[in-house]
């Protein structure tokens, strides 16, 4: 697609961007605010956690899902990709830059989508095509980060969009570094209205578990413990699907009893968003 050209302001943006110093200190604060906002009496009314203003659906990674003999989530992505008017491919991933990630490539940016997006900066992404942007979705899941769709309020404010901008925003989640933890400051019930997992989603832990800490170790949202010597989800977890692939022991196994998941997870972006 055309490459737009840079001024001065999104040439220092791009400078900025990467630099880890000003990107740790940008977020160390939104992650204080966050749990500021997530008390009683705020998380009510502040738009940074109100379901009102935000929505995102954790798409499960684990090969066991199928859609039409397709891995999940791509079939999804791919039909968002096509629908959304816009799609910029950020040059890296903030997130891990700030907090030098060894686990995953720092390259591997999120993706916003829709008209909101054409307020970003150009020096922190490009515009690209679905198929493009359903190739880095690829190299992303195959990299073993989680794939997590719609919209959080906060990104207006991190990349300068106004006010009423509509986008949906596509991250790409590690567990050691992505801001998405910090909504685990905020009680269960408000989680399951911003972040609700899908229904008809199981997993199940079987009797080959040995305790091994594997998967709390990889859980973005702190929701495994183990107990007994064996992991435990907590009510926390919302069914990414991390754990079964990086369980050891194979002990692990997540399935989807839900035919309507796709109207599922597109209706409530929709709902919020406005893009789709």
């Amino acid at each position: 697609m055309e490459e737009r050209k840079l001024s001065f302001n999104d040439r220092m943006a791009e400078r900025f961007s990467k630099n880890r110093v000003v990107l740790r200190v940008m977020l160390d604060t939104i992650r204080g605010i966050f749990k500021v906002v997530s008390l009683p009496g705020i998380r009510s009314r502040h738009r940074w956690v109100s379901p009102q203003f935000n929505t995102s659906a954790v798409l499960p990674i684990n090969e066991e899902l199928q859609s039409h003999g397709v891995p999940l989530p791509l079939p999804i992505l791919e039909e968002i990709f096509h629908k959304a008017s816009h799609r910029m491919l950020m040059n890296v991933c903030g997130c891990r830059v700030a907090y030098q990630c060894q686990n995953h490539p720092r390259d591997l940016g999120c993706i916003f989508m829709g008209p909101g997006v054409t307020h970003i900066s150009p020096g922190l992404g490009r515009m690209v095509s679905p198929e493009e942007a359903m190739e880095h979705a690829k190299k992303a899941i195959a990299s073993g980060l989680i794939p997590s769709v719609g919209r959080a309020e906060i990104d207006k404010v991190f990349y300068a969009m106004p006010k009423d901008a509509k986008f949906i925003g596509l991250c790409f989640c590690c567990h050691c570094c992505c801001l998405a933890n910090a909504f685990t400051a905020l009680p269960v019930e408000h989680l399951d209205r911003l972040f609700p997992r899908l229904k008809g989603l199981q997993i199940e832990i079987s009797d080959d578990c040995n305790g091994c800490g594997t998967c709390v170790e990889y859980c973005l949202y702190d929701a495994i413990r183990i107990e007994d010597g064996r992991a435990v989800h907590t009510e926390m977890c919302r069914g990414c699907g991390r754990c079964a692939s990086v369980c050891p022991a194979d002990a692990i196994t997540i399935s989807l009893d839900n035919d309507d998941f796709r109207d599922e997870i597109l209706g409530r972006i929709s709902r919020v968003t406005g893009v789709i």
